[in-house]
């Protein structure tokens, strides 16, 4: 990662304005700290204020926005590297300072050029003060959509995405959520039959998305409270541990859908492009978590009216994964949860999650979490005491 955005992101976090004694701030000092612009902020809202122009297309790097700023303005000179973060793919690793951490919170940069990336986790964007701009590259088009205070977006794992805000009292949040965690804490919503979840295994599951969800809250006081939290506690505060963060971190982003889910379900747009094929495979993933006791290819076949070399094949193109694959996931992720939370023998999870073959099941529980199941079970033992 660029050396201006390590910078960017420890500037984020201002030990000092918690307090000595970590007992908090009300919500105005925190919006204020919030709202200060950093330093490659304002040269960013510099040459917004040169030439606008520049700025009204989404583009894929510095060097296509620099040359379009050059035709509006050939005197003004460009330094040769972006003096603000404009890559093409954000991992968990640069998000995520803490290994272990499973919910990351950053502010977005306010009059950065709007910039095509993709990323390998799931982002929540929020408007928790003013708007933005979300541009979503759909079929080889740009589409623009405005995103009013108290609207968020919640972007998938690979979409070719950007978003842009230029005011200074704009307040953009980032919320940064693992695939693998959000599948784990929202499996009750997976587990509903209707668009939503339908769109939550697409993200989940597809590896050519190319869609994104527009969520209309308007001013949702909860909701805004719930964010301004998170950014005090992501962002404002460096206390406590990482663990404890952890799981506060959690708790908000489920408290968050939650309330905008009881509240806002009817104001949720799919937006974006999804093909026949695309919108078959939610109900085949949803099938297979629900039997992964006993299903197998030739009954998913059965099932759906196909032949095993489609779904397998179709299966493979969808998700980058096999169907044996798929299912070994759903048997493991059951397992460690019998593991880590109930009494029964090795041999009692193995017949539970599906497995008649023992040494199977210790075979792909040690290929997915390169450890035997005691092990496991050990370890999270010492963790909870």
């Amino acid at each position: 990662m660029p050396e201006e955005e390590a910078g960017r992101k420890d500037g984020l976090r201002k030990e000092a304005a918690w307090g000595e004694g970590g007992g908090g701030m009300d919500s105005t000092d925190a919006e204020r700290d919030l709202m200060e612009l950093r330093d490659f902020e304002r040269e960013a809202k510099r040459l917004y204020g040169i030439s606008p122009e520049a700025f009204q297309e989404v583009v894929w790097n510095w060097e296509e926005f620099a040359e379009r700023f050059r035709r509006t303005e050939k005197n003004v000179p460009l330094q040769e590297k972006a003096p603000f973060f404009m890559g093409s793919l954000l991992t968990e690793q640069d998000c995520f300072p803490e290994e272990r951490m499973e919910v990351s919170v950053l502010l977005h940069d306010r009059y950065v050029p709007p910039f095509y990336h993709s990323l390998k986790f799931i982002k929540i964007v929020y408007a928790l003060r003013k708007g933005f701009f979300f541009y979503l590259r759909e079929k080889g088009q740009d589409r623009r959509f405005r995103m009013e205070e108290g609207d968020f977006v919640i972007i998938p794992p690979e979409v070719s995405q950007a978003v842009f805000t230029a005011d200074e009292g704009a307040v953009t949040v980032n919320i940064i959520i693992k695939r693998s965690t959000f599948g784990d804490a929202f499996y009750s919503l997976l587990m509903e039959n209707d668009g939503i979840s339908d769109f939550f295994w697409q993200m989940l599951y597809s590896k050519g998305n190319e869609r994104a969800l527009l969520v209309r809250c308007g001013r949702d006081e909860n909701l805004e409270r719930i964010v301004l939290e998170m950014c005090a506690e992501g962002i404002l505060d460096e206390s406590g541990s990482t663990a404890g963060k952890n799981l506060t971190m959690k708790g908000y982003v489920m408290l968050l859908f939650g309330r905008a889910l009881k509240e806002h379900s009817g104001r949720m747009e799919s937006v974006g492009h999804l093909s026949e094929a695309d919108a078959a495979l939610p109900e085949m993933i949803r099938y297979i978590r629900e039997n992964y006791t006993t299903v197998t290819l030739p009954e998913l076949a059965r099932h759906f009216g196909r032949s095993e070399g489609y779904l397998s094949r179709y299966i493979r193109r969808e998700t980058g994964k096999t169907f044996r694959f798929l299912l070994k996931e759903f048997r493991m992720k059951q397992a460690v949860q019998m593991i880590e939370n109930s009494s029964c023998s090795i041999e009692e999870v193995a017949a539970a999650v599906g497995y008649a073959d023992i040494s199977c099941f210790y075979r792909n529980f040690r290929e997915s979490f390169s450890m035997t199941p005691m092990q496991y079970r050990n370890i999270r033992s010492r963790i909870s005491l």
